[in-house]
This record gives C-alpha cells, structure tokens and sequence, in this order.
C-alpha cells in the first residue's frame, strides 16, 4: 500500500474537486434529508405491497428483504445528517462532537455499512433467481422455492453481520481531544488526550518529522466507514500553528471516532479491512452483477425468440401425409394449411408478465451497478495508491457516493409502478382512495384478477377454518337395525 508519508504528496485531484466538495456539502445535508423521508416513505409501501398475500412468491420475498435493509438505513441516516450537516453551524463545538454522538457515529459506521452490504448481497441473489427464472424455468420451482428463498435470506443478514462488523468494531475507538479555539470558534489546534494516541503520536515523532506531519492511518478510517465528518480530525494531532496565530480564546473537550490501539500499530489489519470493503463488498458483487445482467438480456432475447417461433405463420411439410401429395406441399388438415400450436392467451400472458418482471429486475441491477461500481473502484484504488489519493478525491466525493446510494435504496417504488402491474393494481387496492374511481377509473380487468389472486390465496386459510369448525361441532348418532346389522350414521 502506498503511503501518505512523504513530504510532497502526489497530485491526484486539483483545486476543481475541492470546489465541488465545498459547494455540494451546502446542499447535501438538505438533499439528503428529503431523499431519506420518501425513500422511508417509498420502502415502507414496498414492504406493504410486497407482503400481501396475492403477492407472495420468491421475487417479491427478496424484494421485501431489500426494502427492509433500505428503510433501516435511511431512517438511521435521518439523525446523521441532520445533526453533520443541516445543525452543525448552530451547535456549539462540544455539543457536536459529544461522547454521546461518537457513540451514534460508531453505530452508524457499523450499522449503515453492515445494512449496506446486506442490500448488496440481496441483490445479487436477486439477480441469480431471475436469471434461473428465465434461462432454467423447469428447475425453477425446485431450486428457487419460497423455503430457499427465506433461508437465502436469513442466511444474508447473518453472515453480512457476523463478516462486516467485527473487523469495522475492531479498528475503530472513540478518542478524547482538546481542541483550542479562537474567538470565532475556529479549531486552531487540537491536542489528544486519549494515552494510546499521545503514545502513538511520540512513536511517529521518534521515527521522522513527516510520519509528524501527517496521520494518515486515521484518513483511512474515513474510507472504511464512510463518514465524512471524520475528516476534521486529520490534522488534529500533529497540524502546526498558523503563520499569523489567532489568540486562544477557550479550550474545549471533544470526543471523535478514531482508530484504535490495535488499528494504529497494525497495518496488515487496516489493509485487510479496506480490501473487504473495496473488493468483497462492492467489486465482486458488482462483477457478478454485471455478468448476471449480461446473461439476463441475452436470456430474455432468447425466450422472445422461442415465443415468436412457437407463435409464427403456417409452415411447410417436407411430407405429405394428409393429401397424399408430394414433398415439399403444405400440409392440409380438413382443407386447411397445419399451423403450429398456438398457446393459450392465460399462458401468453404469463409469460410477458414474466419479461416485464425480468425487465424491472434488470432496471434495478443497472442502476445498482451505476452508485456502487464506482465507490469499488475507487476503494480499491485507496488501497493502492495511498492516502494522498483518498484525501485528494475519496473523501471529496464521499458526500455525492452517498446521496447516489440514497437514491438508489428509495427509488425502487418507482421502479416497481412503472414496470409491474401486479404491483400497482394491489396498491390501487390498498392504498386508493374510493372516490377516485368517479374520475379516474380503474381497468376492472384488472382488479378482477388481483381479487382473483386474493380469493386463491384466501381459500387455504378458509378450508382450514372450516375443517376446524367442523371438529368443533357436536355429531349426532343415529342408529338403525337392518337384518341384524347395526348402522351409525353421524349428522
């Protein structure tokens, strides 16, 4: 791994970049925070559509699962940028860099990353279902049963948790400061307080003046965890004075999110943690996608040639069978040209029912593909090129990666209106308010094959209380005596 030790960092991004980083971190506290609102607002209904029982089946069971890890994050992201972003110039320092909220922002760190993944992996397994779905219909129903598909996902929030947070808990600690203030609060030094960061701040200082200059080991957190706010913290321990000093005004105590003891005297662990995220977390997920999604076009292509082979005109006969003519005639059955076997307009419609799903499906995957293939790559290139790079262009960036992921977790609602019938006929259903239906009317063909849906849904539950009334109700016996033999009859 390239190191940020040196005296002159290389160039990776110029002054554009800190221009954009400047003018967007104004508005993204406010972006953010409406995105959050719908995408809760959105994840909500999607969980409530997708868990009607006219709606149950594999796909809209990892649907659900997806929008659940959505709408974990986004209400956990509400707190976060309000207090970072919309509230942090009326808070005073203390008040924003509490113990308490280097408590949240450890959760966050953690939590948001662990949701994150889970979403990441869901969707792959999304894809791989679809794929079977379109390209192994006959093995569907057997390896894509709704029993898998549960199991599937339960395994996905387990190891997800048990793999990412662990090494996340481990390399992270939360570290008092003093910052020295100024009479407009600005921070003019800050000096730790916490023993194993004065211990490791004394080791670097006996090694070289540039390993003093810099910490970049506690840049890397920022990449790992995804927390802008950590920046601040770069240069608090070794930042020297100003040219032109301002006078100290006042001294306060701060806590923020650091690495720990163990993170700071071993680089492997650090390493390793970064690899985990820039390429377990996102490029092999992404590849996978991007391979899944490639075969899911070439499969949807194939199954609509199928169709329009098995659909298409009257075909010639090499024999004659029928008539009794000669090669090469068509074959009459009673004084008409054979056609190939047309299907049913029930299974027809199936089977575009399917390619709208496959076609909404794959909407997901590529616009999955378009917020987290970038943040793998350039994770990756963290790791290699040093922390020059992730100060230059990681951390600028980090806020606009973060409102794509955003956008991404809360438009799937859209995505889902737009593409699948299904789905907007049963939130019609639920969500439609009945005088609409004098002014916007609904396609009662529609309608009538959701409440057919529901009726077969509903049937199991309705035999069940049935039988069950029967058994509680008393039996009446009866008995008659026909040539000697005894007859019970129960009413």
């Amino acid at each position: 791994m390239a190191s940020g030790n040196n005296e002159t960092a290389p160039l990776y991004c110029g002054s554009g970049m800190d221009n954009f980083h400047t003018s967007y971190k104004n508005m993204h506290g406010y972006v953010s925070l409406v995105v959050c609102i719908l995408g809760t607002i959105a994840n909500t209904l999607n969980i409530i559509v997708l868990t009607r029982r006219e709606m149950r089946s594999p796909t809209n069971a990892i649907l659900t699962g997806l929008a659940v890890a959505d709408l974990a994050v986004m209400l956990e992201y509400i707190p976060y940028t309000v207090h970072d972003y919309i509230l942090t110039d009326s808070l005073a320092r203390e008040d924003k860099l509490s113990y308490s909220w280097a408590c949240f922002i450890k959760f966050h760190s953690i939590f948001a990353q662990v949701l994150h993944t889970i979403s990441i992996w869901l969707t792959v397994t999304l894809a791989v279902w679809r794929y079977i779905a379109v390209g192994y219909p006959q093995k569907n129903r057997v390896w894509c049963g709704m029993r898998t598909t549960i199991i599937t996902i339960t395994t996905a929030y387990v190891v997800c948790v048990l793999v990412v947070s662990p090494s996340l808990y481990l390399i992270t600690a939360i570290a008092e400061f003093m910052d020295q203030l100024d009479a407009h609060g600005k921070v003019i030094n800050s000096i730790p307080l916490s023993q194993y960061v004065i211990d490791y701040s004394n080791e670097m200082q006996s090694v070289t003046v540039a390993a003093l200059n810099s910490t970049p080991s506690f840049s890397n957190e920022s990449l790992a965890l995804n927390i802008s706010s950590m920046v601040t913290t770069t240069t608090s321990t070794t930042t020297p004075a100003p040219t032109a000093p301002s006078p100290v005004v006042r001294n306060v105590t701060v806590y923020r999110l650091y690495h720990s003891d163990l993170a700071l005297h071993n680089a492997s662990l650090r390493n390793t943690t970064f690899l985990i995220y820039s390429v377990v977390i996102k490029l092999i997920p992404c590849i996978a996608l991007t391979i899944l999604s490639v075969r899911l076009i070439l499969a949807l292509l194939e199954a609509k040639r199928r169709r329009k082979k098995l659909t298409s005109k009257p075909i010639a006969a090499t024999t004659a069978t029928a008539t009794g003519t000669t090669n090469g005639t068509k074959v009459l059955v009673n004084g008409k040209p054979a056609e190939r076997p047309r299907k049913n307009s029930k299974t027809l419609e199936k089977e575009k029912q399917t390619d709208r799903t496959t076609r909404m499906l794959l909407a997901v995957l590529l616009l999955f593909l378009i917020t987290e293939f970038p943040q793998g790559i350039m994770g990756l290139l963290n790791t290699v090129l040093g922390d020059a790079f992730l100060m230059q262009c990681y951390l600028r960036l980090s806020d606009l990666m973060d409102i794509l992921a955003l956008i991404n977790s809360s438009i799937n609602f859209i995505l889902y209106c737009s593409m699948s019938k299904q789905f907007r006929t049963t939130f019609t259903l639920l969500f439609r308010p009945k005088f609409l239906d004098k002014w916007l009317p609904v396609a009662q063909d529609e309608l009538a094959a959701v409440r057919a849906e529901r009726s077969m849904a509903d049937k199991p539950k309705l035999r069940q209380q049935q039988h069950q009334q029967q058994q509680h109700q008393p039996q009446v016996v009866t008995t008659t005596t026909t040539n000697n033999t005894t007859q019970v009859t129960n009413l």
